[in-house]
């Protein structure tokens, strides 16, 4: 939402603001999750923190990416891709099996579907699925971060030579 808010916002600001987002965001879930609420995820405070701290990165960065190169129209480009395809492909609320073939590989790239099975590992199955979801999750957020940063010093770049 940098984008929107604050136009004017340089990279490291951004950055910054999507770490905080992240941070913030997985402690807030892990709180909430683990035994100090309702128990529902039963690993461990700072693996399931972390999980979420870098689903958080990963949907963030990419969103950012999405609204910086498509505009206003990012954020529904965004929002179908990785909020309904994610969710849909997630395998939280339907295992990945009932899904029609073709939605089988998005549940395995996209980061709401490999976060949830690294959370999944990291609370019930012995942290199956959780160094390829952080390979993954990580992936995201670099590429993401990579893109915007390529993309926000060529155009402060093509402004201050015009």
């Amino acid at each position: 939402m940098t984008y929107q808010m604050a136009p004017r916002l340089t990279y490291a600001w951004r950055m910054l603001s999507l770490a905080l987002f992240s941070v913030l965001g997985g402690v807030i879930v892990a709180l909430i999750t683990g035994s100090l609420a309702f128990a529902a995820l039963p690993g461990p405070f700072l693996g399931i923190a972390g999980i979420v701290a870098l689903m958080a990165a990963a949907v963030g960065g990419a969103t950012m990416l999405c609204m910086r190169l498509f505009g206003k129209a990012g954020m529904s480009v965004a929002s179908v891709v990785l909020l309904t395809f994610g969710n849909a492909t997630s395998g939280g609320t339907l295992p990945s099996a009932y899904l029609p073939d073709w939605l089988h590989p998005l549940s395995g790239i996209l980061p709401v579907g490999v976060g949830v099975r690294a959370l999944q590992g990291i609370s019930h199955f012995n942290n199956a699925g959780l160094a390829a979801g952080i390979a993954v999750l990580a992936a995201w957020t670099a590429a993401a971060a990579a893109l915007l940063y390529w993309r926000d010093v060529r155009d402060g770049r093509r402004r201050a030579t015009a």
